[in-house]
């Protein structure tokens, strides 16, 4: 079976009733196996939903760590075998972007266009920009997402939201979602993501990211205890301190996502003193590891560090 005729049978869409929210087909049944084993994972690993992942450990104080768009050493970003290959990595967690058809789908992609990371069937380089919130969800079908990071990922198909949590909900992993400001998110928008994760139970597995804090605002509003990390490259000022009480409720965690280059121990300690954690992004570099575990950070996002790589940064 090829990679295309994979992507053909998990391209279809139902409706669950009373919601009109779209569950996307599950890709993961046992007739795929054969294909993840030769392009993402180990040649021994023989079944696909058997796939070891790190026990989960009763110690709030380590580090945890993020798979940046899944794991993108192995797999084209933003794509199912690229967090089917952060969990046979040993990830936990992935983090992954929501953008929003012009039929209102949410799909996973971190660009405002398809540009960077689609192909045209015949493999042709996109030369116009393609808006994704001007195509259709079935017109976005028609690329590949794939062939731009490696010819063994020819064919592969932008996963719909809910295609990814069935993936997280197959494999145990928790996810970060970024709201993008490259589109309007609205309470409408809200309550469909809020509604798909409640529907395959995993809303104590989805933290909502993003560098708006309108959009993590009509999130909370949606969803009073959703937990909240507010993304940002600027250094820790009042201003951020307060943006993060705006967004608590009586009932949520609400945290600071920053660029792991504006952190100090000076904006750790103001954050330590508002009563807020921090995670840092993008880290791909272990020797940072110390000095981020010094200030008391509670999670990175990377690229490509593992839990064997930090595993001496954990806190006793």
């Amino acid at each position: 079976m090829s990679i295309n005729s994979i992507n053909s049978n998990i391209s279809g869409i139902n409706y669950s009733a009373g919601t009109g929210v779209q569950k996307a087909v599950s890709p993961f049944s046992v007739q795929f196996n054969n294909i993840f084993d030769e392009v993402v994972f180990s040649k021994n690993t023989s079944n696909i939903n058997e796939v070891d992942t790190v026990e989960e450990k009763n110690n709030e104080d380590r580090i945890k760590i993020i798979a940046h768009r899944g794991y993108t050493e192995n797999a084209p970003e933003n794509t199912i075998a690229a967090f089917i290959s952060a969990a046979e990595k040993g990830y936990n967690t992935i983090e992954c972007d929501v953008e929003w058809t012009k039929d209102e789908v949410p799909v996973i992609l971190h660009d405002e266009t398809i540009n960077r990371t689609a192909r045209r069937e015949n493999g042709w380089r996109l030369f116009w920009p393609r808006k994704c919130s001007n195509l259709t969800y079935d017109e976005l079908l028609k690329y590949d997402f794939g062939s731009w990071y490696s010819d063994d990922f020819k064919g592969t198909k932008i996963p719909s939201f809910n295609e990814v949590l069935d993936c997280a909900n197959d494999y145990n992993l928790n996810l970060y979602v970024e709201l993008k400001e490259t589109t309007d998110f609205d309470s409408e928008k809200a309550q469909k993501l809020a509604d798909a994760v409640k529907d395959v139970g995993l809303s104590d597995k989805v933290t909502w990211i993003s560098f708006n804090s309108d959009y993590l605002e009509t999130m909370a509003q949606t969803v009073p205890n959703a937990r909240l990390g507010y993304l940002t490259k600027k250094d820790v000022n009042q201003n951020i301190i307060d943006i993060l009480n705006g967004l608590k409720t009586d009932e949520n965690e609400v945290f600071l996502d920053i660029k792991s280059a504006k952190i100090s121990e000076k904006s750790s300690n103001m954050l330590k003193e508002a009563g807020f954690d921090f995670e840092v992004w993008t880290v791909d570099d272990s020797d940072e590891i110390e000095t981020l575990a010094s200030y008391d950070c509670k999670g990175i996002t990377t690229d490509k560090l593992t839990e064997d790589d930090i595993a001496d940064y954990y806190n006793p």
